[in-house]
């Protein structure tokens, strides 16, 4: 018992616990919202500290050795720890056990030329694990792995490369313990597998980071696509309506001129059968809007006709040449997507609330669009100018406000989304120029 008790004592005192217990705390926890932190943090590190005390005693008495003391309370703590999601968790976890073995290292070198005990390694530890964990933040800028769509086989390389590192530390260090080969190294030599294997793990970090978000891209552009495709066939039914019923109306004007002539000779029983069965061959459906360009309203009646079927109520005004500078298929995207996500909108609220307010003006060298509506809630903000759907498949979906943004960019414009007092505001400014 004394020998547990002085070895936990000596655990408890030594700075290099308290560093790692920090690491751990710092490279395990999402530092993305401040006031959290302040409640989280010192909550994690208690934690931090204690698995560190504990398990390192254990390792201490069982099997001393450095991997062991860094695997335990590493381990222990990722699985306290649970921001984030396994696939991050584990590549998290991988690379804070070799960077604190590579920072031993840097430790032994720095201390072996200043001499400054355990105090100054232990703040060498430190500092090397700080400088890790900015280049994890700087990293993960580019990707994440995050996404509910990322496998733990994405990790794979990850784990592999760390693993390797560890083997081959717990090599040194057994070689060591069995007295087959001296622990220290030359200084050079330290120095450069320090680096090597820290590069070398951070390169196909990001190399994994890349590669999901490239998949991300992809599936982005398929959602995209496919959504695009299923809007224009729908679009192009409606025109194809709208052409039938411009036919239908020049042909119930020639009717009604026949009509008229059987009337003005007193035909009256021709007259009435005629008109019987015209009445039961037409039954035409009239447009909802006319703003002055075909395109603009064939778009705008197919989605009021939508938000009709959806007991939604829409305001228009419209004013808008007969000829727009900007491709079919843009023009299409963009009021589509505005349209749509109003009218899903509306969905959370009550009936008799559901109106959406649309705009639509071409005016001094700009095109405005302007689509508000009610609101349940403020929607979130996701990375890359996407606002969090209310879809189930979220991964397939959401993207809206990010074509609205694209489409912008792509003509010198705009878009903005606000929200206030229970309505949600789209307006999106293009250049005509």
């Amino acid at each position: 018992m004394e020998v547990i008790l002085n070895t936990l004592r000596a655990s408890v005192l030594s700075p290099y616990n308290v560093a790692y217990a920090i690491s751990i705390t710092l490279l395990l926890t999402r530092l993305d919202a401040r006031v959290r932190l302040l409640m989280v943090l010192p909550k994690r590190l208690g934690a931090a500290l204690v698995a560190t005390w504990v398990l390192g005693t254990i390792s201490d008495l069982v099997f001393p050795n450095s991997i062991t003391w860094t695997v335990l309370p590493a381990c222990a703590c990722a699985l306290i720890f649970r921001d984030f999601r396994p696939p991050a968790r584990i590549a998290r976890l991988c690379l804070l056990m070799c960077a604190w073995m590579y920072s031993l290292t840097a430790a032994e070198v720095v201390n072996a030329w200043a001499h400054g005990g355990t105090l100054l390694a232990a703040e060498v530890s430190l500092l090397y694990m700080l400088v890790v964990l900015v280049a994890l933040q700087l990293l993960e800028r580019k990707g994440s792995l995050e996404r509910p769509d990322v496998s733990l086989v994405s990790v794979v390389p990850v784990v592999v490369v760390c693993a390797s590192g560890l083997v081959a530390r717990a090599i040194l260090y057994l070689r060591s313990d069995f007295g087959m080969g001296p622990y220290s190294v030359g200084t050079l030599e330290s120095i450069l597998t320090c680096l090597n294997g820290q590069v070398a793990e951070l390169v196909v970090y990001y190399a994994v980071l890349h590669l999901v978000r490239g998949f991300e891209d992809r599936r982005r552009l398929q959602a995209e696509q496919h959504l695009m495709e299923g809007r224009l066939a729908a679009l192009d039914a409606y025109r194809e309506s709208g052409e039938n019923l411009r036919i239908l109306r020049h042909e119930v004007k020639n009717q009604y001129a026949y009509i008229r002539l059987l009337l003005e000779n007193h035909d009256y029983e021709r007259a009435e059968e005629f008109f019987g069965e015209m009445s039961m061959r037409a039954n035409p459906t009239f447009l909802h809007v006319n703003s002055g360009n075909r395109l603009v309203d064939d778009i705008v009646n197919l989605e009021l006709s939508r938000a009709t079927g959806a007991g939604v109520d829409v305001d228009s005004r419209m004013a808008v040449p007969p000829e727009l500078p900007f491709e079919e298929i843009d023009l299409a995207s963009l009021l589509m997507n505005l349209l749509d996500n109003a009218i899903e909108a509306c969905a959370g609220v009550p009936a008799g609330k559901r109106c959406i307010h649309l705009g639509i003006l071409a005016d001094q060298g700009s095109f405005i669009v302007s689509v508000s509506n009610p609101a349940s809630s403020a929607p979130l903000q996701l990375a890359g100018g996407r606002l969090r759907t209310t879809k189930p498949n979220a991964d397939l979906h959401g993207f809206g406000t990010g074509i609205v943004k694209k489409v912008a960019e792509k003509y010198d414009g705009v878009a903005d989304f606000t929200f206030e007092d229970g309505t949600f505001t789209a307006k999106v400014m293009l250049a005509l120029a």
